[in-house]
């Protein structure tokens, strides 16, 4: 629910919410793109993960293989890490040559989605 918050508190309007749980690997992430982008509101997508009880860098090798799966994503993908190998997530995000934007604060994704759709 913090994430929709913050995205409606920085002039966003949430199209829906999807949580893959503690379990999230690159088949489960993958899923959840697909299901999303089936929404043709939806303008960006915004991955918040904490990663108390999952690995950030399985989130983030996912969110990469997913992708690279999927092909053309006509949306700005927005991933907020923080956590149990969030170093090693970002350094995944930034190495993947994908258009994935990555943050550190949820206050610095939701103005991040922000910025790439104005």
């Amino acid at each position: 629910m913090a994430t929709m918050d913050i995205i409606k508190q920085s002039g966003g309007e949430p199209a829906n919410f999807l949580d893959v749980g503690g379990t999230a690997n690159a088949e489960r992430v993958e899923k959840a793109f697909r299901i999303i982008l089936k929404d043709h509101s939806v303008k960006a997508i915004l991955v918040n993960i904490f990663g108390g009880i999952v690995r950030c860098d399985r989130v983030a090798q996912g969110i990469v293989d997913a992708y690279k799966n999927i092909g053309d994503i006509h949306v700005p993908i927005i991933v907020r890490l923080q956590g149990t190998n969030a170093e090693e997530a970002k350094e995944l995000i930034t190495n993947s040559g994908l258009a994935v934007y990555s943050a550190v604060s949820l206050q610095e994704a939701a103005d991040l989605v922000n910025k790439v759709l104005n």
